[in-house]
């Protein structure tokens, strides 16, 4: 099965993605009326998941551009952020305000002087506050130095016997990461799991730093 989102072939796309255990129509109605309510001037474009690169062009920083897709029990989440997505702003808002579960994974190969992460973060109703952190597990390396993060309530699916691993890196990689997606539904490699999607545009003045996906590819390496 081909890579897709999570570091496969659609980077920078998807590099980091977040998956709400929500219904899309409700999920997309609660980001619009925050951000409106933000008075934010957004457009709001239907889009499809063959066409998630061209929804998300141009990365950027700080980024304007998010999509969303209907994924049945779940509802994926990106934003046009430069690197890959950035997983600290929209997604933990709309778990915690609408009191669901949130799964946000990344998976950024190496890129620059040695630096790579794979992680997977679950928010959720029964997490600690202010985020409703459950789980965390995070494998990421900065200029070839690697750290291993893991904290909160481990969940049924984990497989900690890979976590006493000499390696850092192979505690948790890709595979582990699709291994915890697949075991909550999450099918992130096949291209049927994500149904219709909507992007929603901020429309902003101010200046920002623009890649297109091909450039970003070149900068990092990928």
């Amino acid at each position: 099965m081909t890579e897709l989102l999570l570091g496969g072939v659609l980077r920078p796309a998807g590099v980091s993605t977040s998956f709400l255990r929500a219904r899309f129509d409700r999920v997309v109605e609660h980001l619009v009326t925050w951000r409106r309510g933000l008075s934010q001037s957004l457009a709001i474009t239907p889009t499809t998941f063959d066409q998630v690169i061209a929804a998300l062009e141009p990365f950027e920083q700080p980024w304007t551009r998010e999509v969303l897709f209907d994924c049945g029990e779940w509802t994926a989440y990106l934003n046009n952020q430069r690197d890959g997505g950035d997983p600290t702003a929209a997604a933990p808002y709309l778990a915690v305000s609408m009191n669901v579960e949130c799964f946000i994974a990344t998976h950024a190969p190496k890129f620059g002087p040695g630096h790579a992460q794979t992680g997977l973060q679950i928010l959720g109703p029964t997490g600690d506050p202010p985020l409703m952190e459950v789980r965390t597990i995070v494998a990421h390396a900065e200029d070839g130095r690697w750290s291993w993060h893991l904290q909160g309530t481990p969940q049924p699916f984990e497989r900690p016997e890979r976590y006493s691993a000499r390696t850092i890196r192979d505690r948790f990689n890709r595979e582990l990461l699709l291994e915890c997606l697949s075991a909550v539904g999450i099918r992130a490699d096949d291209p049927s799991f994500y149904g219709r999607g909507v992007g929603v545009y901020q429309n902003v003045s101010y200046s920002r730093v623009q890649r297109s996906a091909a450039q970003v590819r070149e900068e990092l390496g990928w």
